[in-house]
């Protein structure tokens, strides 16, 4: 079947009736690209959203499925849904922030040698102060890609519920190589709105320490075993399993200094982290090999913002533990 238009903007949804329109207006207001938007209702009643192709005058499938599955699933449905040869994404609760904003996310796709556009992005605050998100490559907030690429190297969703983004996104990190390359964009192309019942930003950092923590180690691992499944390891795969235990170990010194936790639920999330930091280093490090460690692990520990001489030692001390080592004071 042959794309007419040139972008499917998918968007999963679930119980989003109160948010989705807003949603909608922004997409139909784009202009300077044709697009084709793919709703993906995920467990909710046939025909709930159907309304909407009446309301609004654009180019639009509804698919829904029976089962609610969850934002990647929804999100890779969609994917094998369309047919155009560009796919942004978009949450049932967030904006596009201008009418250019596809046209932005697209225009990079101009060089041949572009497979993926990473653009920078608003995020909402509770207070409605606003945060500029720039080079991200974890959401899939303010990115297009081209499907062309997604197909070769057979880049999809994993079927998890948490941090799926994630997994996506080091796939297209790790494929990516001088003729097919990832973008950086400093255009500003979405707004993540603040929502009070979503579950990434409520219940006082809950999701930070312990769906999102499994979730990222799940989906980094099932990155890597896509990846390597394709090809050799390189420096540059090591380099993104290192960057993924610095991130882990950035997230044990945070769970440990949350505001206002009991000394009993800080405990209970820095061992979340510590179990799952655990099981991604001893899946990953010996893929990476010592050589490439000592020359690496402190440049990339800097990227993380923990380029301290006190953080380096703390670091290695913490890798002990993951191991099983003792530490000079005998503790595990």
């Amino acid at each position: 079947m042959e794309a007419v238009n040139q972008v499917a903007v998918i968007m999963p949804v679930y119980k989003a009736h109160d948010t989705i329109k807003a949603t909608l207006h922004s997409i139909a207001m784009q202009h300077g690209i044709t697009y084709k938007c793919y709703l993906v209702v995920d467990g909710e009643e046939q025909g709930t959203y159907d309304y909407l192709k009446e309301a609004f005058d654009m180019e639009m499938d509804i698919i829904y499925q029976e089962v609610n599955a969850g934002p990647g699933v929804a999100r890779q449905r969609g994917i094998d849904s369309s047919v155009e040869p560009f796919i942004s994404f978009i949450d049932a609760d967030d904006t596009y922030i201008s009418s250019l904003a596809l046209y932005y996310q697209h225009k990079p796709f101009n060089e041949e040698k572009t497979a993926m556009v990473s653009c920078d992005f608003i995020q909402e605050n509770k207070d409605h102060s606003a945060r500029l998100r720039e080079r991200d490559m974890v959401w899939m907030h303010g990115k297009m890609y081209r499907r062309e690429f997604l197909d070769k190297y057979n880049i999809r969703f994993n079927e998890t519920r948490a941090n799926e983004d994630v997994g996506f996104n080091t796939q297209c990190q790790c494929f990516a190589n001088e003729n097919e390359q990832v973008y950086l964009s400093h255009d500003v192309t979405y707004m993540w709105q603040w929502r009070d019942g979503s579950t990434v930003r409520t219940d006082n950092q809950s999701y930070a320490f312990n769906e999102s923590i499994s979730g990222y180690v799940e989906n980094k691992l099932y990155a890597f075993d896509q990846v390597l499944s394709q090809k050799e390891i390189d420096d540059p795969l090591r380099y993104f399993m290192l960057k993924g235990l610095t991130h882990l170990f950035k997230k044990y010194l945070l769970a440990m200094i949350q505001k206002d936790k009991t000394a009993r639920q800080i405990k209970k999330s820095v061992n979340h982290v510590q179990k799952w930091a655990r099981k991604y280093y001893k899946k990953v490090y010996p893929l990476v090999g010592e050589e490439y460690i000592e020359k690496a692990e402190k440049t990339v520990l800097a990227q993380t913002g923990l380029d301290k001489l006190e953080h380096y030692e703390q670091y290695k001390l913490w890798q002990k533990q993951l191991t099983g080592e003792k530490t000079h004071k005998g503790k595990r």
